[in-house]
């Protein structure tokens, strides 16, 4: 189990850097085919946004039940043919991971385990501009990747020039990759985003402002919790702010399904009470944005040559916030 969640780690974070954020959604596919680990020997996962909407392995005994939020005629019959299309990638990657272990063993290869992988995903942007990628991987390399729109394969290394011809060759099976990528993807996704409830779901972020002191800088943090879905932006406002760089733009997950993030700056030192400084948070489960500003709600924090994680901040702040609830309910006797 173990292993199992370490290669699903890998593709879970890859899917996540191959997002886009703002309101571009994604359907997304992942293919594992293993030998040597002790792993079923093809699992897939299909991905909405950031939402798991299909799961199956080779050690699950007949078809995935469909949910019940998929109650049409329509949609029924997509999902029988996730089901019957799982069973016919289950084959294919049976199929292709001697034949690229046995070019790999021509070129001096030599390991007791393999991984073949595919990853697919079919964006749709707000303008409604359309973009699909298909990309095989071996052993965590780039092996083959389809040009959609070109119908062209790429050998990213020579060991697949011969599955590049063959798969060129099935013009047949070609016909059908473009097609999915250009019209299905699209369908499911949109039949998805209509069903699934956990992507209507909406939490709006809680917002707290942070001030500490280190190595002779005041640093103010804008902690950004408990919203979904993922996609959030966080700017602070004010004169002579200083990005602390290695926190934009990251997003983690809370044990609830909703997410959390922060965004730090170093504020200049001379005169700044005579300044105001705020944080802004864009998420769309607002129609505007939530501004907090700093002297009004503030929380400091003194560390003197203890140098924290981001991490080991996130749980800090995760606990001080959790505690502050505890105590107001206690308080209102809820």
């Amino acid at each position: 189990m173990r292993k199992m969640k370490e290669v699903y780690a890998l593709f879970y974070v890859f899917h996540l850097l191959q997002q886009s954020s703002g309101d571009v959604h994604s359907y997304s596919v992942n293919f594992i085919g293993s030998q040597g680990l002790d792993l079923p020997d093809y699992m897939e996962r299909i991905t909405v946004d950031d939402v798991t909407v299909f799961y199956y392995d080779s050690s699950m005994k007949g078809e995935v039940p469909c949910p019940e939020w998929l109650n049409s005629t329509a949609d029924r019959q997509h999902w029988e043919d996730i089901n019957l299309l799982a069973l016919s990638n289950r084959y294919r990657v049976a199929s292709a991971l001697p034949s690229v272990i046995k070019q790999f063993n021509q070129t001096g290869f030599s390991s007791k385990v393999s991984i073949f992988q595919v990853y697919s995903r079919c964006d749709l942007y707000p303008d409604g501009t359309r973009k699909a990628v298909f990309i095989h991987a071996f052993n965590g390399r780039d092996f083959l990747a389809y040009d959609i729109e070109r119908k062209t394969i790429t050998a990213a290394v020579p060991e697949a020039a011969i599955n590049k011809q063959q798969r060129e060759e099935d013009w047949v099976r070609l016909e059908f990759v473009v097609s999915f990528y250009r019209t299905t993807c699209y369908e499911r996704l949109n039949m998805f985003l209509q069903n699934v409830p956990q992507l209507k779901m909406k939490k709006v972020p809680e917002v707290y402002l942070l001030e500490r002191s280190r190595s002779g800088s005041t640093v103010l943090t804008c902690h950004v919790t408990g919203f979904y879905p993922r996609e959030v932006q966080v700017e602070w406002i004010g004169p002579g702010l200083q990005s602390v760089d290695e926190e934009i733009g990251r997003v983690l997950p809370n044990g609830d399904g909703t997410y959390q993030t922060r965004r730090s700056v170093i504020r200049p030192e001379e005169n700044p009470e005579k300044h105001s400084y705020s944080c802004v948070v864009y998420h769309s489960s607002v129609p505007t944005n939530i501004t907090r500003t700093l002297g009004l709600e503030v929380h400091t924090w003194l560390w003197v040559g203890i140098p924290l994680t981001g991490t080991v901040l996130f749980i800090i702040i995760g606990t001080v916030i959790l505690i502050k609830r505890f105590i107001k309910r206690k308080e209102t006797g809820t």
